[in-house]
């Protein structure tokens, strides 16, 4: 058996941001106890206090100031039976993609499976990680299909490309600056690399729990962490509120397909995950379907007729698609609507 049984002690890195947070949750709903961690202490007080008051004796927190540090999560796991590692930068903010995104993602990950491995104890069952549809899109053709076996090679090469230049001109000035690299691509290079850390920690470490994968695309759905105001929701929530709040004028939908799934599908898919024989050693692409953003406006404007929005395009629908099998065989998964998922997210952030 290694699965971590009802009632015990699963711990939660990163617990008061977006995803993590509705992981907690659920976990206490079903009866386990959870350790979650934060950056401070404050921070998760509102967790204790709010959506977690019902269940505050089966909820503690740890603090976890740095990431990246080796010894950063090595009081954290002790007698832990089931982890859970939703901990990880998400942002656009990238001048260098390195020092910005990739290291704390790929040394964050190191970190917490060093520390499980050697200070958690024997009881430790299975570590579930979170990784991202970011992690497997590359650029294809019409007609591809996404699925688990795929990984994302060209955003590691963009990135690898730039440190290269980056070094060759710190050595020889003459030699071209290197190219700025989207934050988008560094952002995807960051969670592929993590997660293949991941891989290569089981291979080359044995450790004693199971491991395994999730990989969310676009997440939308309700939030129940503590946000000062509409710019800190995380950022895929924030892209849909601006449509809500009239910030986006027109409907840009970009290039590539795009795949939404509800935040309550990722924490359960999470728990499955720590729950289910069958999931270990797994990847799952954790994805509700594919969407545009003309699709969510549509949505809206059904919904909230009184307000102003772009003007909907006539656009074609995407030509890429998703294989989500794995994921509702596996772990029975039973996915949340677009519509649903829009309208939730929506009720949840529209005070602001």
């Amino acid at each position: 058996m290694t699965t971590p049984p009802k009632g015990s002690l699963i711990l939660v890195t990163g617990v008061t941001g977006y995803i993590a947070s509705w992981t907690a949750l659920k976990l206490l709903e079903q009866g386990y106890k959870v350790r979650g961690t934060a950056r401070t202490l404050n921070k998760a007080e509102y967790l204790k206090k709010g959506p977690y008051a019902k269940y505050a004796d089966n909820f503690e927190i740890a603090e976890v100031a740095d990431l990246q540090k080796d010894a950063a999560f090595d009081e954290a796991v002790k007698g832990v039976d089931g982890i859970a590692h939703i901990a990880s930068p998400f942002h656009y903010n990238v001048t260098d993609p390195y020092r910005d995104l990739i290291d704390p993602a790929v040394n964050g990950t190191i970190s917490l499976l060093k520390a499980a491995k050697n200070h958690a104890g024997p009881q430790l069952k299975r570590v579930v990680i979170t990784s991202s549809f970011a992690s497997i899109m590359e650029p294809h053709g019409d007609g591809h299909v996404f699925d688990e076996t795929q990984w994302n090679r060209h955003s590691i090469k963009i990135c690898e490309d730039y440190k290269k230049a980056k070094a060759e001109h710190e050595q020889d000035p003459s030699k071209p600056a290197p190219k700025t690299v989207a934050p988008n691509e560094a952002y995807r290079a960051s969670k592929s690399l993590a997660e293949q850390a991941l891989w290569e920690f089981v291979k080359t470490e044995s450790p004693a729990f199971e491991v395994a994968a999730v990989n969310p695309t676009f997440v939308f759905g309700p939030v129940i962490h503590s946000v000062k105001d509409a710019e800190s929701i995380n950022t895929s929530v924030f892209l849909l509120y601006k449509y809500f709040a009239g910030i986006n004028k027109t409907i840009e939908e970009g290039p590539g397909v795009k795949g939404y799934v509800d935040v309550r599908d990722v924490a359960d898919a999470h728990i499955r995950a720590l729950q289910v024989e069958e999931a270990k050693g797994q990847r799952f692409l954790n994805v509700g379907g594919i969407f545009t953003w003309a699709e969510v406006v549509g949505i809206l404007k059904e919904a909230f007729p009184d307000r102003t929005y772009p003007e909907i395009p006539t656009t074609s629908p995407p030509t890429l698609s998703f294989n989500n099998k794995k994921s509702i065989d596996v772990l029975g998964l039973n996915y949340i609507s677009l519509k649903d998922s829009v309208l939730a997210t929506v009720e949840s952030v529209k005070h602001f």
